[in-house]
């Protein structure tokens, strides 16, 4: 058992993925604390990489790539300043979105009609990376710095045990045929390390422990679903990585591929519940 995980761990790349996570969360939380704009500033430079990886993955051509990045721009810009009619109907139309376009492009991805996959990935694009990235920068201003980093604990926590619990202990394919190297065992870590650590940081989500436990318990589900979602997309596409800003990682999606669905989905919870416990 432990042979096996110390193979497991050495082919793992697990020396990039701590040099990219001691470089990169001090980075984040410079510009979480640095204020609202440099904070906005990081999440519309993950939007604008995001996109470049994007319109690769879908290999859409350059005036494509501009539609996909002009609405992208507009999009966050509406999000983050717009005012409070717009916002339930914005992250509406980012659920249809990802269920509609989406499961659209991801079931019928082979589909020989290349304008039916062209067409779900240029309505899928905005939204995907638009919604999540202004949501990300509109939350700072609404509920400060440290609901964000209560939200980033929780996603770190499910990532860290299910990597690991993963690597010791994985058995059971979660998604052989979109992520061979995802486990129920693994799923399962980062499920209960997340409501744990929702819990333990329900103070800074102005919610009591118990609701804590529940934030963090949906929003682990959001970002696994959120990965097995870019995980497909990748898979339809004939890559390994979206791209390689980030060793270890691989790109910019690879890394934030659990946040862009989980970040709308636990500020909802947050407007929902947060000073109502």
């Amino acid at each position: 058992m432990r042979e096996e995980f110390a193979e497991r761990l050495d082919r793992s790349s697990l020396r990039p993925r701590v040099l990219t996570a001691v470089v990169g969360i001090p980075l984040v939380m410079l510009a979480l604390w640095a204020g609202e704009v440099w904070w906005a500033v990081l999440t519309a430079a993950v939007a604008a990489l995001g996109w470049a990886e994007f319109v690769r993955l879908h290999a859409l051509g350059r005036l494509l790539r501009s539609i996909v990045a002009v609405q992208l721009a507009g999009l966050f810009a509406v999000l983050y300043w717009g005012d409070e009619v717009l916002l339930p109907i914005l992250l509406a139309f980012w659920a249809l979105a990802i269920i509609f376009a989406g499961a659209g492009f991801l079931l019928r991805g082979d589909d020989p009609r290349r304008g039916y996959r062209t067409a779900a990935a240029i309505a899928l694009g905005a939204f995907y990376l638009g919604v999540p990235t202004s949501i990300l920068a509109r939350w700072r201003l609404e509920y400060g710095a440290w609901s964000l980093l209560a939200f980033l604990l929780v996603i770190w926590a499910n990532d860290t045990a299910a990597y690991f619990v993963g690597l010791a202990a994985g058995r059971h394919k979660l998604a052989v045929r979109i992520s061979p190297g995802k486990s129920w065992e693994g799923a399962a870590a980062g499920l209960v390390a997340g409501a744990i650590v929702g819990a333990a940081v329900a103070a800074l989500l102005q919610m009591p422990p118990g609701q804590g436990a529940l934030f963090g318990a949906l929003t682990t589900v959001a970002s696994q679903i959120g990965d097995l979602f870019e995980s497909a997309m990748k898979r339809k596409a004939g890559l390994k990585d979206s791209g390689t800003l980030l060793p270890g990682h691989g790109g910019i999606l690879d890394r934030f591929d659990g946040i862009l669905v989980a970040a709308p989905i636990a500020y909802m919870l947050m407007r929902t519940w947060a000073g109502n416990g």
